[in-house]
């Protein structure tokens, strides 16, 4: 129909995480030029369990795939079936993101050119209200038998390319499935011109689903380009299957370039914690080190909470305090340094003071915590280990502003930073925000300034000179 070998197919699974979930049946109709439509189906014996919920709706459960075979034993069948064809199926991106994970366990390579009859129909008929397959067999009059087994679904997804392509003229249909073809998978409740609608130009892009608080945040050299990325590549992890189900608009900043993209996208995050940003909002926990010398102990201070000048002689930053604990117990190990001493590790209540520690005992510790060496010896040699995680001091003697300028759009933004900190519009430094230090650091620094970025030196007070540097 669409190419010399085209494969109709439909799977069911135990859900919905092709990385956690298996398949429990696979169903095909195959259509070959020359040769009479054939098809071929078989039950799946999954790695796990059919959750009750899963085996009510689809009719499938673990007593009828107790003695299917396991997917590794049909991938050979099967791929030798899929070989040269085109992939065919509703809502494609599930499937084939089932198939290449489970290939992958099986430990074969796979790849098929793949098209989507949702997305064919809305190619066809821009309006439509919904594309899901029960929605357009409704439509269209479609029957279909054993509807939500994997064989019914594979029947009812040729039933409806068949009528598509009676319905509209052998022109109109090539010219639509090769715009599907080429176009990332759009999840099915986006319209189909999300994509050209989006501009190419640097910025930050925000998903949402059925309220107004983001689902995701991103932030992109080319918004078209990187919003297209999510939907082109496999349904590989569970935050994207979740995220393609849940998304139902796309919203977007232009911006004047990568760094005010950068800046912006952490703002975002940091004010409207999106659901799917785990690692950003984790972010904003982080904690430093301070080495006291007065009482030899360590502090972890929320770097958010520190104020300006106070990020001096700190380490880090560290994500949280258990973070920062477990990599300075990782160095204090590395460096035959004290736990006790440095408060890490917690002497035995029934343990009497002066006793050496465990450490000590199998020759990790030099003996901080007994008097075997000297706390002032012990004190520097722990300044010496942390001092790689030290904070970056401040290069300049005063502020400085990072210009921005796109020369496309001939957008502008300038960023005065002070001790690491971006100042506010009415002059005073904001928090102190370890994911911004992060962001400014190479552009300060001059490692990631480049010809739309320049940095110039406020006028300082008692000289009144300033200076400009450009890309370096």
């Amino acid at each position: 129909m669409f190419a010399p070998l085209t494969v109709f197919l439909d799977l069911e699974t135990t859900g919905l995480s092709p990385r956690d979930d298996g398949i429990t049946e696979i169903g095909t109709v195959i259509l070959e030029a020359g040769k009479p439509a054939r098809e071929w189906s078989t039950l799946v014996r999954p790695a796990k369990p059919i959750p009750p919920e899963i085996a009510r709706m689809t009719g499938i459960t673990n007593e009828m795939v107790r003695d299917a075979p396991a997917f590794g034993e049909i991938a050979p069948q099967l791929a030798a079936l899929l070989d040269g064809a085109l992939l065919v199926a509703h809502n494609a991106r599930f499937d084939y993101g089932f198939l290449k994970q489970a290939f992958a366990r099986a430990e074969m390579g796979f790849f098929a050119p793949t098209l989507c009859t949702a997305r064919l129909a809305r190619e066809l008929e821009p309006d439509l209200e919904s594309a899901g397959l029960d929605a357009l067999s409704a439509r269209y009059g479609l029957a279909g038998a054993d509807r939500h087994r994997a064989l019914g679904d594979a029947r009812l997804a040729h039933a409806l390319a068949l009528h598509l392509a009676k319905s509209f003229d052998a022109d109109t249909m090539a010219a639509a499935v090769k715009r599907v073809l080429r176009r990332p998978s759009l999840p099915k409740h986006l319209p189909v011109d999300t994509l050209t609608r989006i501009p190419e130009s640097p910025g930050v892009y925000l998903f949402y689903g059925l309220n107004e608080h983001p689902l995701y945040i991103g932030k992109a050299k080319s918004l078209r380009e990187r919003v297209g990325g999510h939907f082109s590549g496999d349904w590989g992890s569970d935050r994207g299957v979740r995220l393609s189900e849940e998304l139902r608009r796309i919203e977007w900043i232009e911006t004047a370039g990568e760094l005010s993209a950068l800046l912006l996208e952490a703002r975002l995050v940091r004010e409207r914690l999106p659901a799917h940003n785990i690692k950003l909002r984790k972010r904003t926990e982080a904690v430093a080190l301070r080495l006291d010398d007065a009482t030899r102990k360590l502090e972890f201070p929320v770097l958010a909470d520190l104020a300006a000048g106070a990020q001096q002689d700190l380490y880090g930053p560290f994500a949280s305090r258990a973070s920062a604990r477990a990599t300075l117990a990782t160095i204090a190990h590395e460096n035959h340094l004290c736990m006790q001493a440095l408060g890490l590790q917690r002497r035995r209540r029934a343990e009497p003071a002066g006793v050496p520690c465990f450490a000590f005992q199998v020759r990790r510790c030099l003996g901080a915590c007994h008097g075997r060496e000297d706390e002032a010896a012990h004190w520097q040699r722990v300044r010496s280990a942390f001092a790689p995680l030290a904070l970056p001091a401040w290069p300049f003697d005063g502020p400085v502003d990072l210009v921005e300028r796109d020369p496309a759009s001939g957008r502008e933004a300038v960023f005065t930073v002070q001790e690491w900190r971006l100042v506010e519009a009415d002059g005073s430094p904001g928090a102190f925000d370890h994911e911004v230090l992060r962001i400014l650091r190479p552009y300060v620094e001059g490692r990631k300034r480049k010809g739309n970025v320049r940095l110039v030196r406020n006028i300082h007070p008692s000289t009144g000179e300033s200076a400009t540097s450009g890309a370096q």
